[in-house]
């Protein structure tokens, strides 16, 4: 199973966690990987065999599991419940310790990430390593990619008023609206949020579908066209 973490706390901004719930979860709601289909029923020769293979009665027959494609996206935290920037109760799946099982972390962000950049137990908890999954953070969720020392020492990008902070911790800052490197990522500005996802989904699937899933969110005549064809 594919598996990718959003990463949220109290006065976590809200689009950067359902921006990326809606668009990371689209390759299973838009795009399973082997579709079902219905068979035509037999006929002939087929019919007959068929028939001959029927189960005894008093038996039944085993059902076979429906195709789809193995997905899965979990909002992590440190409590089973976190309030948002905008005072909604965020329910979450499981705690961040769980992250370092995913295939892939995306950071949110929110005010609390300038204390928690620096919050020993918190990092802690959250241990992400880009040498066998993809980490990505989104606005000032670098802060804590920078606190754990992924950043050290590569450009990353941030929301603007998060500079220094990005950059007290080693990290290059770069005035970009996505920073990517093998494994890792940073976002700066909530669309660019948009882009983070584009460049996650091509990692762990392929650049036609996350093309395909991104491109299904565009304004009208932007992309629409050929994306359910």
């Amino acid at each position: 199973m594919t598996s990718i973490a959003i990463i949220a706390f109290d006065g976590v901004t809200d689009i950067d966690v359902f921006l990326h719930w809606d668009f990371l979860n689209r390759p299973l709601t838009m795009f399973p990987e082997t579709p079902p289909e219905e068979e035509a029923a037999p006929t002939g020769d087929d019919a007959e065999a068929a028939e001959g293979d029927a189960p005894e009665d008093g038996e039944e027959e085993e059902a076979e599991p429906k195709p789809g494609r193995d997905w899965s996206v979990s909002i992590l935290g440190t409590a089973p419940r976190h309030t948002t920037l905008a005072g909604y109760e965020l329910e979450t799946h499981g705690s961040i310790e769980s992250a370092r099982d995913m295939d892939a972390v995306v950071v949110a962000s929110g005010p609390l990430t300038r204390e928690l950049m620096n919050d020993a137990e918190f990092l802690s908890r959250l241990l992400v390593d880009p040498e066998d999954q993809y980490v990505a953070a989104q606005c000032s969720g670098s802060l804590i990619l920078a606190g754990s020392g992924i950043l050290a020492g590569l450009e990353a990008t941030t929301y603007p008023t998060a500079k220094e902070q990005l950059e007290s911790k080693g990290a290059i800052f770069v005035d970009k609206p996505l920073v990517t490197h093998d494994k890792i990522a940073t976002a700066a500005g909530c669309l660019a949020g948009v882009e983070l996802d584009r460049w996650l989904l091509t990692k762990l699937i392929d650049a036609e579908t996350a093309d395909k899933c991104i491109n299904s969110g565009e304004a009208w005549g932007k992309g629409i066209e050929g994306v359910y064809s």
